[in-house]
């Protein structure tokens, strides 16, 4: 079975191209047609592709291997994937914005705690540091991804012990928590009492979109059989774009988990197939492949590129607006990729 696929790394692109386009909608954009304005305003959603797809790939990347035989060599490629890019982030966030909005009466105790989960990623814990809009609202998903990883070799040991009845068992019960907790958020009594930011952010919120990806991938794999038809990827998808522009906004960001789940699922199974169909060759190409390699980076370098845009004094015109914004943002990603991302991942695993 393939490890590094192609076609899922390429995916990763248009998952955050999706954010970035929600994120230039609503700081720098106009309305759009009905059907665009759904698509566009449903954005946050792509942050479920990054859980699920986290949890699919750890577990495919695991054949014939075991995390907890390795657990400091497991660690150290993780700290290689994401620290790198993260500490750029941080460097050219605070250099364009500042380190905070507001410190308080107590602003060198501010400062260090801030700067203590700034640098363990651990703000997606603390409401408080991810709800002011000031950069570490886009650095939550990092804690997230932290925490999941550090789980990752427990839940695995786990999963694979399972039998298939009990890995769909766990499937279902992953996709039904997704959606849940967000929902109970947003309508128990006494409704937003607590922000809705609380329920999309913490990690523990998001858990079950990674376990997910774990339990699936584990199932599929088992048996090649399993693994889904191009026509019923096609039928998860066509249903999901119907969902998303009827019925999406009827329920908060995470709690479309129970549609979005399983058709993402579906989509990065198919990709394990052997047989390369269009799709496949697409997605393969060395363009498409690049651009999912820098998706990470254009996740993060647009909170610094739409915070630039944003600064008093520059208006609506400011540099191209909108569209000059997304070229930027598209031209720092690659260059932040390939000048820091890359080269120092390469450095940290030789080490």
């Amino acid at each position: 079975m393939m490890q590094n696929i192609a076609p899922l790394t390429s995916l990763r692109f248009f998952a955050a191209l999706w954010v970035l386009l929600f994120h230039l909608r609503i700081h720098l954009g106009s309305p759009q047609p009905l059907v665009l304005e759904r698509l566009l305003q449903a954005g946050p959603l792509a942050m479920t592709f990054f859980f699920a797809l986290s949890g699919f790939i750890l577990v495919v990347a695991s054949q014939g291997k075991e995390p907890w035989a390795d657990l400091p060599g497991y660690a150290w490629r993780r700290f290689a994937r994401i620290y790198p890019i993260y500490i750029a982030y941080l460097i050219l966030f605070w250099v364009i914005n500042g380190f905070a909005s507001d410190l308080g009466s107590s602003p060198l105790r501010a400062v260090a705690l801030l700067g203590l989960t700034d640098l363990t990623l651990t703000s997606a814990w603390f409401p408080q540091t991810f709800m002011g809009g000031f950069g570490r609202d886009g650095s939550w998903s990092l804690s997230a991804e932290v925490f999941f990883y550090a789980l990752f070799p427990l839940i695995l040991l786990h999963a694979r012990q399972f039998s298939d009845r009990t890995l769909t068992l766990a499937l279902r019960w992953s996709v039904a928590l997704a959606a849940l907790g967000p929902v109970l958020g947003r309508y128990l009594p006494p409704q937003e009492a607590v922000p809705s930011t609380v329920y999309y952010s913490l990690p523990i919120f998001r858990l079950p979109e990674f376990t997910a990806g774990v339990f699936y991938a584990i199932w599929v794999l088992r048996d090649p059989a399993r693994l889904p038809s191009g026509r019923k990827v096609a039928v998860w998808l066509i249903g999901l774009v119907a969902f998303l522009c009827v019925a999406a906004r009827a329920l908060p960001y995470a709690g479309n988990d129970i549609i979005l789940l399983p058709a993402l699922l579906v989509l990065f199974a198919y990709f394990l197939r052997q047989q390369k169909g269009w799709a496949a060759h697409l997605l393969s190409t060395r363009l498409m492949v690049f651009l999912g390699e820098i998706s990470f980076s254009l996740y993060l370098m647009q909170i610094v590129t739409i915070s630039l845009y944003r600064q008093t004094g520059h208006g609506d015109g400011w540099l191209g607006g909108a569209l000059g914004c997304f070229v930027l943002t598209i031209l720092l990603a690659a260059v932040v990729h390939l000048l820091v991302e890359k080269p120092m991942r390469r450095w940290i695993l030789a080490k």
